[in-house]
């Protein structure tokens, strides 16, 4: 079945994570006569299926909701905070941001100067100032 990663904490057999959004082919998990798994799938809620494994008797929907094109970047229907450990690195030449720990950036980007002495803060405090970011730029991008 195809699926496509949806939240952290997947790796590859070299041990590297892999990115949200990845999307696999991978095998469909084995089912009883009833077409229900036999066991639950390690990755359960980290991912969505984009094709095959169907049960019998069930009808895939592959319809985009809403009528959406697949591909476009919605924001998300509402907020969830980033999970660390973060930190803060150049994202792009003269640009920084905060990445969470599966590598991702976290709120919108900033100069340099504006996250000077992140790394040196308390983990509690590092997460209340990259929810803080996030929620920023998510209440942004929503509005």
């Amino acid at each position: 079945m195809r699926i496509k990663i949806t939240a952290g904490g997947i790796h590859d057999g070299e041990g590297k994570e892999i990115k949200i959004g990845t999307e696999l082919n991978v095998a469909d998990p084995e089912v009883g006569e009833d077409g229900e798994p036999l066991a639950p799938h390690p990755w359960a809620g980290r991912f969505e299926v984009i094709s095959g494994g169907e049960k019998p008797g069930k009808t895939a929907v592959t319809n985009p909701k809403g009528g959406e094109k697949p591909g476009n970047d919605q924001p998300p229907a509402e907020f969830v905070a980033p999970v660390g450990p973060f930190t803060a690195k150049e994202k792009s030449p003269g640009w920084w941001s905060i990445f969470d720990g599966a590598d991702q950036p976290v709120g919108k980007s900033v100069r340099k100067n504006d996250l000077d002495g992140f790394d040196s803060l308390s983990d509690d405090d590092k997460l209340a100032f990259a929810t803080e970011s996030a929620k920023a730029a998510f209440d942004k991008a929503a509005a």
